[in-house]
């Protein structure tokens, strides 16, 4: 054999072997990631019984798709990456913890993406260890479990159901949030219609309201002093998709 041919065979070893610790470094070490956590828990909570803080809850995060947390406000470029599809994958929460900023303006190809979360991890064994220790809070985990019911995305425009017939003097709003929340409709010079809606339910205007159109509301309750509202057209049907107050609300197209 030829020192060249030497030489290639002890690199192709050594590349190998250099592989197999990376591997073994990637797959992150659940006690060490616990700790780690210990810098996440002002913002997130996870586990049995965990309510959405500052940040949303964190059960059964890896594999979910982002941004689908049920009742966690959502910033405006996070509710961008949600219509993307994305899925909270072991690189993209990689990419999310070294820097939220710059993977939203990645993702969304903009550099006016803002991420509410300031919080970075720099090293790359604290990104591995959290991660590995994320992945022990899957939807099914004995210990701490939630019932898949619970972790049901919310809607987006892709998911919207097709729109209902709508007279051509009528204004018309329908509910496919899956939520139970407060809606108005207003004719423009008209009457206000407000009622309280299941998911799937529907309120219109009356015939003789609707002929200049209006706008149509939505709030979580009847004390809640912040909502949506969407200027409406008479002969059609406002699909609200995804609840968020201070007119973060998603509608179908």
């Amino acid at each position: 054999m030829s020192i060249i041919s030497q030489n290639i065979k002890v690199s192709l070893s050594i590349c190998i072997i250099a592989l197999g610790m990376g591997a073994a470094h990637a797959a992150g070490d659940i006690e060490k990631g616990e700790k780690v956590f210990k810098k996440c828990k002002a913002c997130h909570k996870i586990g049995e019984g965990a309510k959405n803080a500052i940040g949303p809850v964190l059960t059964g995060v890896v594999g979910r798709k982002a941004a689908t947390f049920p009742d966690y406000s959502y910033g405006k470029s996070m509710r961008k990456v949600r219509e993307t599809g994305l899925v909270w994958s072991e690189e993209n929460l990689d990419g999310w913890l070294t820097n939220p900023k710059k993977f939203l303006r990645k993702i969304l190809d903009t550099r006016k993406a803002k991420a509410k979360m300031k919080f970075k991890l720099k090293k790359q064994a604290d990104r591995d260890n959290v991660i590995a220790y994320l992945k022990t809070f899957s939807v099914e985990m004995k210990k701490g479990a939630m019932k898949k019911d619970d972790m049901k995305t919310e809607a987006t425009p892709a998911m919207a159901k097709p729109a209902m017939a709508v007279a051509a003097t009528h204004i018309c709003v329908e509910n496919q949030s899956g939520k139970t929340l407060l809606f108005v409709v207003e004719a423009k010079g008209g009457e206000r219609v407000v009622k309280t809606l299941n998911a799937a339910e529907n309120l219109c205007t009356p015939q003789k309201m609707a002929d200049a159109g209006g706008t149509v509301g939505v709030f979580l309750n009847e004390d809640a002093l912040e909502g949506c509202s969407r200027l409406a057209k008479a002969g059609q049907a406002e699909r609200l998709v995804a609840y968020e107050p201070f007119d973060n609300c998603t509608w179908a197209q």
